[in-house]
């Protein structure tokens, strides 16, 4: 074990993957969101908090104003001087550091807003300015058979203003529109009204059925007369009727904190990225800024899920071109179908309850007719999100040394995928996607297919009626990483980070918060894990650069358009990443797991992505075959895009593999029914084309001796392998445990797997699990160690079809990394193709056998050769009785900062921690909590009633054992613990650090720390501060009555 600079001498691939590995850039570091206590933290605060940012491991830093209660928004809210120095300040020590940065479009996260107090295109930016956010509205007049109305057309009246939460939430709207557009006027029939509707002119409750023959656009008998609309018009004498009058006029959306009043930007106009454009470039950005940008190379913005309002009746945003562009790419006036588009809605649309749309329509092919429209309203608004919003606003960044990355579509009924083309990155998050791969899925198809990372927004997690923060231990932090990972992220972003100091009104001990107390993290100083967070996000890096090695190895794409992507509404107890869907093998959209169950990794995009001549190749072997590389195609959804279609037709005809799949059931949302695709890709998805179009097109696929088609999901894996197409990296027997993610460098000619026991929180206790990876390729498999960076040469695997197949264990929760090396493909040497040891490695070209017990062990070699070869290993030693050292974190004492700047005092306060040591001399292992304090130990904690159960903290854990005399070189030595509790380990062994320790697997290689006779032993854990804020009340938010037990800390 002590000539591993030798053997690294004669491995080239080892010294290469080491170079790689051993120390990571910043570059592919996670990053960490910091909530900024709007513009009022102090210069030396700031760079304080930066310095910790980088000490900790982060790459990069994402900033944000949040509302501070009890400061004056006036002189510290976004858009105030105070902020934006701050806002150079922190870009400025970023850059000094090394550090990336990202910085939003506006204040908050929630959307893109500019302040009041800017002008555009001549006028005050106001919700009556149309760079501002814009919505559709209506007013409703009910008439009988044979009815008349002769007047003036109502308007809407003005919403009143709206809070969702606190006073201090940014999800608002003041309602303070003046000016009302008028869109036009459409009449129809009712067959079943609407609770209410008519009522001073309101549009009602529910869904209402109308004559779908019956819809008239009106608008030419209306008459206008200086900004007056009048209209005289007697409903026909066969029923019930209904006259919709339609407005347009801005959302009043705020968001806060602002120097003034910040209104939402218009996302469906062009108006809104060029005023928002303007104001950056007027105001914003000095030439220093812009310098320093371009000096430190890795600035971004950022955009989190559209959180937009639309108040009113309509319940959608509208826009000042939007019928003009809709009957230009339609070829129809939307007009008399406005009252089947308009909906309930006017907050962030999640997917917990099916859309509820103000009208629909009865009978089968008038339904048809309807979901056509609606799908063409989703269209051109997905479209004119991505033309008008994203594409200059990348543009525009990447003239300033800048990248845009985003949480795309999502909150509105945007198409999820079709944006990728003008982002950067593609951000998935823990919170609306849950962590599931399925919805993960539906965002990796885009990243993949324009080879840009799949980042996330990691650690919102929300449990109603539960604590979140400060609750959760390391080892959830990394089996939340080790998910995503698995489902194809390659960045995090962890949320968040704030400063222990604020305001006097906002800020208590451990520190101040930033962000709501239920649902996030804080990853600074405050964390008694704080101090194993470099070991922490080096592992972390690791990963992250292996997944980002050349390019995505995926199998099969699976197309799928998708206007109301799941987001939220998660069924009680799938609500965490730890107990989703996907731990109980529940998909959302392509029903069977039989793929996924036998290696295949697959990916979910529009097939209008197809359409981008620019970005997409393929040939009879691959789609994108210089990136993803899929191998084949799947089709499922009922209705297709003629145009895709046609795309698609040609691919097959070029001879790339595709198989239909009829009889798909999807859950869309959480209390709907599932969607059922009957015959895939028999209908038209627009109503611009006819289903008997787009059916003749697939026909003419399914003719292809290339296609097939399978009437069940279930057909889908017979069909891909009669075509076949097999997975890059196959399991050798389906398993419903791993999940692998693979990269192919093609340049250095390695190709990465990363698997995945990816039931890290159901299957725990669970035996570890042995299967074999079948991966495609010839070459010399290394694994890497994720945590401590050890390169191992494996000495057990087989070569057979062009495969190269690894057998591998793994505990739940617990990943590893293989990196195969394709350069020794045609070199092969002697190895082994089994084994009953634990282990076969290679070192100076010989192969070593690994076993933890004493026994003959038999190995056969690929010369077809058998081996016996009897080990003798000594008894494991048991050390049970450790010193014990509790240091118990607390409140300290209140300091204040203060600074002179702009003509003012700037004052923030924070708490320093209490630290008190306990001592437990020679204890057996046991939970801090059952520990048997004295009397005088409990009254240093310094209040009434101590109890260990109160306790956070670190515990130190010291110990001496003894290595017989007669150890011998070729003896390794593990250390394994039992149970730490999920808490971040550090390890030393005589006085020197062992490398990182898994978290889940607490089991540590301390061969090169320990010598014959005495040796010592100190072990640290660092816990959460749950148990401390339940002792003091923190979580009373949640409930006075709300019983909450203590955890158990420490090793046991």
């Amino acid at each position: 074990m002590n000539d591993q600079k030798k053997y690294l001498e004669k491995d080239v691939f080892a010294q290469k993957l080491h170079s790689m590995f051993d120390k990571i850039e910043a570059e592919y570091r996670p990053g960490v969101r910091w909530w900024l206590a709007e513009g009022l933290n102090t210069d030396k605060t700031l760079e304080k908090n930066v310095k910790e940012i980088h000490d900790s491991g982060f790459g990069a830093v994402e900033f944000l104003a949040m509302p501070e209660p009890g400061i004056d928004s006036s002189v510290y809210g976004w858009g105030s001087k105070e902020w934006t120095n701050d806002t150079m300040h922190i870009i400025r020590n970023a850059a000094k550091l090394g550090l990336g940065f990202s910085v939003t479009c506006g204040t908050n996260w929630a959307n893109a807003n500019l302040p009041d107090t800017w002008s555009y295109d001549g006028e005050p930016y106001n919700p009556d300015n149309k760079a501002a956010s814009q919505v559709l509205d209506y007013a409703t007049i009910i008439l009988g058979p044979g009815e008349r109305f002769s007047g003036e057309l109502p308007k809407v009246r003005a919403t009143v203003g709206s809070e969702e939460g606190s006073t201090s939430d940014m999800h608002s709207s003041d309602g303070n529109f003046t000016r009302q557009i008028f869109e036009g006027a459409v009449s129809a029939r009712i067959i079943r009204g609407r609770k209410g509707a008519g009522e001073n002119y309101a549009e009602g409750q529910g869904t209402g059925i109308l004559d779908f023959s019956s819809l008239t656009d009106i608008t030419e008998w209306v008459k206008e007369e200086k900004g007056t609309y009048t209209l005289d018009w007697t409903a026909p004498d066969d029923g019930q009727y209904a006259l919709f009058v339609y407005w347009m006029h801005g959302s009043c959306q705020t968001a806060d904190p602002s120097v003034s009043t910040n209104y939402t930007v218009n996302y469906v106009d062009p108006y809104g990225m060029d005023a928002l454009i303007e104001y950056w470039e007027k105001v914003i950005l000095t030439d220093e800024m812009r310098e320093t940008i371009r000096e430190n190379a890795r600035g971004e913005i950022y955009m989190d899920s559209l959180e937009l309002r639309t108040e009113g009746a309509g319940g959608i945003l509208w826009g000042y071109t939007f019928k003009e562009e809709f009957c230009k790419r339609k070829g129809y006036d939307i007009t008399p179908y406005l009252p089947l588009i308009t909906e309930a809605v006017s907050a962030t649309r999640t997917t917990e309850n099916p859309i509820e749309y103000d009208y629909t329509a009865e009978g089968e092919e008038n339904l048809r007719n309807v979901e056509k429209i609606r799908n063409d309203f989703y269209d051109v608004s997905s479209r004119l999100y991505v033309e008008n919003v994203l594409k200059p606003l990348k543009e525009w960044l990447h003239g300033l040394g800048m990248q845009l990355r985003a949480e795309p579509s999502y909150g509105m009924y945007y198409e999820i995928s079709t944006p990728g083309k003008y982002l950067d990155d593609v951000e998935t998050e823990s919170f609306a996607q849950n962590g599931d791969v399925d919805l993960f899925r539906g965002l990796l198809g885009s990243a993949n297919m324009y080879g840009v990372p799949l980042s996330s927004e990691t650690g919102a997690i929300w449990e109603n009626e539960k604590p979140s923060n400060y609750t959760r231990p390391m080892d959830d932090w990394t089996q939340l990483c080790y998910l995503q990972f698995a489902n194809g992220v390659s960045r995090t972003v962890f949320h968040g980070y704030s400063a222990i100091e604020g305001s006097e009104k906002e800020t208590r001990w451990p520190g101040h918060e930033g962000m709501y107390a239920y649902c996030t993290e804080r990853w600074n100083s405050r964390q008694p894990a704080s101090k194993d967070f470099p070991a922490f996000t080096e592992m972390l890096a690791r990963n992250q650069k292996v997944l980002q090695q050349g390019t995505p190895s995926r199998d099969i794409a699976i197309l799928r358009t998708d206007y109301a992507f799941f987001n939220y509404g998660f069924e009680e107890g799938r609500d965490t990443p730890f107990y989703n869907n996907q731990m109980y093998d529940k998909p959302y959209y392509y029903s069977d797991l039989s793929l996924q169950q036998a290696g295949y990794t697959y990916d979910y995009f529009s097939p209008q992505l197809l359409e981008d001549e620019e970005n997409v190749r393929w040939n009879g072997r691959a789609l994108q075959p210089d990136g993803a590389a899929y191998q084949a195609i799947i089709i499922y959804q009922e209705t297709m895009e003629k145009t895709a279609a046609k795309k698609l037709l040609k691919i097959a005809q070029d001879g790339l593999p595709m198989v239909f799949v009829n009889n798909v059931d999807e859950t869309l949302t959480l209390n709907g029914e599932k969607y059922h695709n009957g015959k895939a890709g028999s209908r038209s998805k627009f109503a611009s084309d006819t289903d008997e179009s787009v059916k003749a097109i697939t026909d003419q696929m399914k003719a292809l001796c290339n296609v097939a088609e399978v009437e069940t999901p279930k057909e889908v894996l017979a069909a891909l392998r009669s075509l076949g197409v097999t997975p890059r990296v196959a399991f050798s027997e389906p398993n419903d445990k791993i999940l692998t993610v693979s990269r192919n460098d093609r340049e250095n000619k390695i190709f990465y797997t990363y698997a995945y026991s990816y039931k890290a929180a159901v299957n725990r206790g669970e035996e570890p699990f042995t299967f074999t990876v079948e991966i495609k390729g010839e070459g010399s498999p290394y694994e890497l160690d994720d945590w401590n960076g050890e390169i191992t040469k494996l000495g057990n695997y087989k070569i057979q079809d062009g495969r190269t197949s690894v057998t591998l264990t793994l505990q739940p929760g617990e990943s590893t990394i293989i990196a195969l090396d394709l350069n020794a493909a045609a070199e092969e040497k002697i190895h082994a193709v089994s084994t009953t040891a634990d282990q076969i490695s290679i070192k100076d070209d010989a192969l070593m056998l690994t076993a933890k017990k004493s026994g003959t062990y038999k190995t056969l070699l690929n010369t077809g050769e058998e081996v016996q070869t009897r080990v003798d290993v000594p008894e494991p030693i048991l050390v049970d009785r450790f010193d014990i050292m509790i240091e118990d974190w607390n409140a300290g004492d209140r300091r204040v900062n203060t600074e002179e700047k702009f003509g003012h005092t700037t004052t923030e306060v924070y708490y320093e921690t209490k630290k008190t040591k306990l001592e437990f001399k020679n204890s057996r292992l046991m939970p801090w909590k059952n520990l048997p304090a004295s009397k005088e130990q409990l009254e240093s904690l310094g209040y009434e009633g101590a109890q260990m159960q109160d306790i956070s903290g670190i515990g130190t854990y010291k110990a001496v054992f003894y290595i017989p005399e007669d150890w011998k070189e070729n003896m390794g030595a593990y250390l394994q613990l039992e149970n730490a509790g999920g808490a971040s380990v550090a390890l030393y062994v005589n006085d020197k650090k062992a490398k990182g320790v898994n978290t889940r697997t607490l089991k540590a290689d301390i061969s090169d720390l320990i010598h014959p006779g005495e040796n010592t032993i100190c072990i640290q854990v660092a816990t959460s501060l749950y148990n401390r804020l339940v002792q003091r009340g923190y979580y009373r938010f949640l409930g006075e009555d709300l019983k909450l037990e203590p955890f158990d800390y420490g090793l046991t």
